[in-house]
C-alpha cells in the first residue's frame, strides 16, 4: 500500500527526518510520499488558509496529480494539525485513501481549548515564534513537542537549515493556529481509522486523541511516555501499531 504523510504546524516534509524509512522498513508492501500543507516547504509562497477544508483543498489537488490514473490502495498518516486535514479528508473524500492514521491531534467541538493547547505552552510558541536565532527556535520548539528524542541539539542545528532554503513564514503558523482553533471533528468518517497517542504529551492533552477516538469509534493506542512529536520519540512504535492494525 502506498501512504501520503503530512507534517503538522509550521513543518514540513523534510522533518520527517528518516520515519518514512522506518515506515517502510516496518510495515510490509509500504511506500511513503510526502506533501507540504500550504505555506510550508515546497508551499512556502503560498498562503495558508484560514480553514482547514481549504487547506485540504489545496493539498488534495497536488495528491490528485500525483496519484495520477493508479487505481493501488492509499492509505494517509498524518500529525496534530496535519491530522485536522486527514479527519476533513476522509469525511469529505472517503474514496481517496482505505486505511486514515491520526497521530495527537484534536478538534474544537470535543475538545476545550487548554486541552487542545496546553496554556503553559503558550510563552514557548510565541518565544519561538519570535526568536531571531534558527537554531534556538527550533531547540526550543523541539523542547516542547518531544520527550524521548536523542541528541536534540543536533536535530535542531540540522532543521535549522531547512529555514535557509525554504523559510516558513511565521504567517504561516499564525494562519495554521486560527485554522486549527476553528476546526471541528466531522460527524463520521467512512474510512478506517487509526488514532495514536502519546501519553506524555505536553502540547496536546492525550484526552484529546481519546475524544476522537470515541467519536469515530476508531482503535486508539496510546504511548505511554512519548510526546507530542511521535514520529522522533517512537517512529518505530508508529510502524509497529500501523502493521499490526492493517494485519487485523
Amino acid at each position: 500500500m502506498k501512504w501520503l504523510l503530512l507534517r503538522g504546524l509550521a513543518r514540513e516534509q523534510r522533518h520527517w527526518g528518516s520515519f518514512p524509512k522506518t515506515f517502510e522498513s516496518i510495515v510490509p508492501n509500504a511506500k511513503t510520499f510526502c506533501l507540504d500543507l500550504p505555506g510550508a516547504g515546497t508551499e512556502i509562497h503560498n498562503a495558508s488558509p484560514l480553514a482547514v477544508r481549504h487547506v485540504l483543498k489545496d493539498v488534495r489537488s497536488r495528491f490528485q496529480a500525483l496519484r495520477g490514473t493508479d487505481d493501488e490502495a492509499w492509505g494517509l498518516l498524518a500529525i496534530s494539525f496535519g491530522g485536522m486535514v486527514a479527519q476533513q479528508w476522509g469525511a469529505d473524500h472517503p474514496e481517496d485513501f482505505e486505511r486514515i492514521v491520526l497521530i495527537n491531534t484534536s478538534a474544537a467541538n470535543l475538545s476545550v481549548p487548554w486541552k487542545r493547547l496546553d496554556y503553559r505552552q503558550l510563552p514557548g510558541v510565541v518565544s519561538a515564534l519570535f526568536e531571531r536565532d534558527r537554531e534556538k527556535r527550533e531547540r526550543k520548539i523541539l523542547s516542547m513537542v518531544t520527550r524521548l528524542g536523542s541528541d536534540l541539539d543536533g536535530l535542531a542545528k540540522e532543521w535549522s537549515a531547512y529555514q535557509i532554503d525554504r523559510p516558513i513564514p511565521r504567517m504561516t503558523a499564525l494562519r495554521q493556529l486560527l485554522a486549527a482553533t476553528r476546526f471541528r471533528a466531522p460527524k463520521k468518517i467512512a474510512t478506517n481509522v487509526l488514532i495514536l497517542s502519546g501519553g506524555g504529551d505536553p502540547f496536546t492533552d492525550p484526552s484529546c486523541p481519546q475524544r476522537l477516538a470515541e467519536h469515530y469509534q476508531a482503535k486508539l493506542c496510546v504511548h505511554p511516555n512519548g510526546g507530542h512529536d511521535l514520529s522522533i520519540d517512537a517512529p518505530e512504535w508508529i510502524a509497529e501499531q500501523v502493521r499490526d492494525w492493517v494485519a487485523r
